[in-house]
């Protein structure tokens, strides 16, 4: 996998891998792909009532994030992506970036439509 910066490839290693750099690129190199976020976004749209199906009929309509403590209390569901497509939130924490003006952080394309980087979340989540 080809991080544009080693402090991306360290955190993510340290949240998914424990820190193994070589597990990471085992078992979770499905979650990333680097191509423009518009391109990965427009496939999304075109996969996503399938993948919820699937995520349905494998999970029941049951949050698999659970972080709100009000979780499903809607039962609202949505797909939702573990790395997601692009993040500035990233960018801001590493590099202690701020916005010095009225235009946002700079994104950085992470997350794949891939179906281990895809869960079903509630609404709350």
């Amino acid at each position: 996998m080809n991080f544009e910066y080693p402090e991306d490839r360290e955190f993510f290693a340290s949240f998914l891998a424990g820190g193994d750099d070589k597990k990471l690129e085992e078992e979770f190199s499905d979650y990333f792909d680097f191509r423009d976020p518009e391109i990965k976004r427009a496939e999304f749209d075109k996969i996503r009532n399938n993948v919820f199906q699937e995520l349905v009929k494998r999970y029941g309509k049951k949050c698999q994030l659970r972080i709100h403590f009000d979780c499903s209390k809607e039962k609202v569901w949505e797909v939702d992506h573990i790395i997601p497509l692009s993040t500035n939130e990233l960018n801001k924490k590493l590099r202690q970036m701020i916005r010095a003006s009225s235009e946002k952080v700079a994104a950085q394309s992470f997350g794949s439509n891939h179906p281990r980087n895809l869960m079903l979340a509630c609404k709350r989540c």
